[in-house]
């Protein structure tokens, strides 16, 4: 029984010096200070520099696609742009001899301050009544300005 004793009385006394020794410890050493001797000083300066960021937009753009194609089609129709400019493309067919045969897929859509220019290509197709079909490929550059009429450009491929 006296070893019993002994060995709680031990226990007890090592729990006891553990945690008085950490709480002395964590004392102690927990306030410790640096003290820094470089001093680092910010100024405010403001640098003014002009410079020019090229800004390239991706973004779906069928609707001015659209929009470009159905100007064309009126200018063809009327055989001059909304400018005024004139777009001889009827070859001296009616416009209801002529078709939009086919649109390429690849066109370009870019965003230039006010402007806006749709650059695509396009197949026409002029028949008349009993007699075989002519086909004509065109590059079709349309430009749209804000407030001023838009202006198409067709040339032959």
């Amino acid at each position: 029984m006296a070893r019993d004793k002994n060995w709680q009385l031990l226990l007890a006394f090592l729990v006891i010096g553990l945690l008085i020794g950490s709480a002395l410890g964590g004392f102690l050493f927990s306030k410790t200070e640096i003290e820094y001797k470089d001093k680092i000083v910010y100024q405010d300066k403001i640098v003014e520099k002009e410079v020019t960021v090229p800004v390239t937009v991706i973004k779906e753009a069928p609707r001015e696609l659209d929009k470009a194609v159905i100007t064309f089609l009126i200018a063809v129709e009327d055989e001059e742009d909304e400018a005024g400019n004139d777009l001889d493309l009827l070859k001296g067919y009616d416009f209801d001899e002529v078709s939009l045969n086919k649109l390429y897929e690849d066109h370009v859509v870019q965003y230039v301050g006010d402007k806006t220019i749709v650059e695509f290509q396009v197949r026409l197709k002029y028949k008349e009544d009993g007699e075989s079909s002519e086909k004509e490929v065109y590059d079709v550059v349309v430009t749209y300005e804000e407030g001023e009429d838009s202006i198409v450009e067709a040339t032959i491929v």
